[in-house]
């Protein structure tokens, strides 16, 4: 019993140091050692600050991009070239497609539920097996994705150079480029180009028609439920 308890004893003792241990682990630190602006004075923009520590939902909560959807690009890359041919390369268009197309599914998604609800079904509606739903969502997805979509504007573009310095190896530490891109487009033109897709996109014979269409209809009146939340 004695013996028992000392060993009790001893793997508490070992579990408290590595708690402890684990505790003051020092985390990963990553310091900023030049920028697109450090040779010339200016200061890093608000809307890379903003971007790098809140996300795009907080950025197009400012002012100047109240009536703007934003469009960020961002490359990181061992070499500053590299990433600077990666900026000037950046396609808005590829980027809105993404950005529609997570947005556009997690909305489906929702409406899909509340109707299944609204009827008292758990799960699809009458009609709406998994295999038509998901076959519909791909087709109008990939048409929503595929149009081009006018009115998208350079803004500015930043680039960054960081070191990250590895907490488990003293003076260990690697450094790499990070190019950003700002576009922007006013909400009424993509709102309209994106609600044109979808009334265009769906056949009102598919069982998921009456959805799309009140779909494009709330675009219409309130904009692009989530944008830049999920990338």
């Amino acid at each position: 019993m004695k013996i028992a308890i000392r060993v009790l004893a001893a793997l508490s003792v070992i579990v408290i140091v590595t708690l402890a241990g684990c505790a003051s682990k020092p985390s990963v630190r990553n310091v900023e050692l030049e920028n697109k602006g450090t040779s010339t004075g200016v200061s890093t923009p608000n809307w890379v600050r903003t971007y790098v520590g809140q996300g795009i939902p907080r950025l197009q909560s400012q002012s100047e991009y109240q009536d703007m959807y934003c469009i960020v690009g961002e490359e990181t890359g061992q070499n500053l070239q590299f990433v600077l041919n990666w900026a000037d390369n950046f396609s808005a268009q590829q980027r809105i497609g993404s950005m529609l197309r997570t947005t556009i599914i997690s909305e489906y998604q929702a409406k899909v539920d509340a109707t299944a609800e609204s009827a008292g079904l758990d799960g699809f509606p009458p009609g709406l097996d998994s295999n038509i739903y998901n076959q519909q969502i791909d087709s109008v997805i990939n048409a929503i994705v595929n149009v081009s979509y006018s009115g998208a504007q350079r803004m500015s573009d930043w680039w960054s150079l960081n070191r990250r310095y590895d907490p488990d190896i003293k003076d260990a530490y690697s450094d790499s480029y990070t190019a950003y891109v700002l576009y922007t487009i006013p909400k009424r033109e993509l709102n309209l180009q994106v609600a044109r897709a979808l009334e265009s996109s769906i056949r009102a014979d598919s069982a998921l028609y009456d959805i799309t269409i009140e779909m494009a209809r709330q675009i219409l009146e309130n904009g692009i439920v989530n944008w830049g939340t999920t990338n």
